[in-house]
């Protein structure tokens, strides 16, 4: 093994998350927030340097699903406000209060339970998510509850298709949030109105009102699942690996569990050391592509837990090469002809046309989005950060 390579590696790049932060704020109308969403690890790319970088380029709020990720964030030392969506049971409630964190009422028995611990709380309107949430009857009389106490923060909504190429069911959703936001500011000023997710924070400027809440492009993914770079958006993280060894099989031999690749040719065969336990899934097995010091190659043959091969050019791949699931190829790695492969000759990595395979393309081969397939490396895999900075 070469010094210093990791078998497995997810490369995050802060500056990008900062970029990205600043672009989703650009266009918000004065006094509006933005609460980063670093729920499920940062979507994979760590939690708390996620957090640290957002609240660099200007968020003030942080955003998570479950109360152990709260506590996470308290003991790395993040003192900004924590908004946590998710349901909790009263003793999650109470670990909620005790690490100063926010939460989400839907029902009346939890509001008297937050009431009872003093909890801070947001009341959820279900506009047509059709999952947690109440109507607007409902919404008003929770918004009195809790208002009874001085815990009333915020009235929230969520929405299902604000990443759909159809608005009518949005629209129809951000008409309901817009009048009944419109009539509880009135009834309680300071109220916090938020419903804007990523798709909505770029789609609608009607949907800021007073915070966004954005996760996906806030990693530089795109809501839709297509091209981040046509909304100005910079994929923050690059998934990589290392070829360890190279062979030559012959017509008629085959390679790894199943047979599932038969060479009809000699065929030049890398290994490479990561697999579907890193997040690396055996649906692309003969199907997905990598980047091997740049170049295009295919997954050949069934990809283990640990390893996979890919086939290699017969001038091309070499034991060190880097090879890349996600993300951008080069940028100081150890390259193709055993010195570090930049790539000075082309465009700089955060370009849109740099050696590259988006994470929205494999998102799209698998059938599923890109939410899925960054939530899905592994916590075994390294990751390694890229202009760290230093908000705490």
């Amino acid at each position: 093994m070469l010094a210093g390579r990791h078998r497995a590696l997810a490369e995050v790049d802060l500056e990008a998350i900062r970029h990205n932060v600043r672009r989703l704020m650009r266009d918000l109308p004065a006094g509006a927030v933005h609460c980063a969403v670093v729920k499920a690890n940062g979507y994979g790319h760590g939690a708390v340097p996620a957090a640290r970088a957002a609240l660099e380029a200007g968020a003030t709020w942080l955003g998570v699903a479950a109360v152990a990720e709260a506590e996470e964030l308290r003991a790395a030392g993040l003192t900004a406000p924590i908004l946590i969506f998710g349901p909790m049971t009263g003793a999650e409630l109470e670990v909620a209060v005790a690490a100063g964190a926010d939460v989400v009422v839907w029902s009346a028995p939890f509001l008297a339970a937050a009431r009872r611990l003093g909890a801070r709380v947001h009341v959820k309107f279900d506009s047509g998510m059709g999952r947690l949430g109440v109507t607007e009857e409902e919404a008003r009389v929770l918004c009195a509850g809790a208002a009874q106490d001085g815990l009333l923060i915020g009235l929230m909504s969520h929405f299902a298709t604000a990443d759909e190429a159809d608005t009518t069911f949005f629209e129809n959703q951000l008409d309901r949030v817009t009048a009944l936001a419109g009539e509880l500011a009135a009834r309680y000023p300071g109220l916090l109105c938020h419903t804007a997710n990523s798709a909505a924070t770029l789609r609608e400027p009607r949907s800021h009102f007073d915070m966004i809440r954005t996760g996906i492009a806030m990693y530089g993914l795109a809501p839709s699942n297509d091209d981040p770079f046509k909304d100005d958006l910079r994929p923050a993280m690059k998934l990589c690996s290392y070829v360890a060894g190279v062979r030559v099989v012959e017509p008629g031999e085959s390679v790894g569990y199943g047979r599932r690749f038969v060479a009809d040719e000699p065929a030049r065969i890398g290994i490479v050391p990561i697999g579907y336990a890193d997040g690396v899934t055996r649906l692309l097995t003969n199907r997905g592509d990598v980047l091997v010091a740049g170049r295009r190659c295919r997954i050949s043959g069934t990809i283990s837990m640990d390893q996979l091969t890919v086939r290699l050019p017969d001038d091309w791949g070499r034991p060190g090469d880097e090879v890349v699931f996600f993300g951008a190829a080069g940028d100081g790695v150890e390259g193709h002809d055993g010195e570090a492969w930049t790539g000075e000759t082309g465009p700089r990595r955060d370009a849109p046309d740099a050696p590259r395979i988006l994470c929205e393309e494999v998102a799209q081969l698998l059938q599923t989005v890109n939410y899925e397939v960054v939530c899905d490396v592994a916590p075994r895999v390294a990751r390694r950060y890229r202009g760290a900075g230093s908000a705490a």
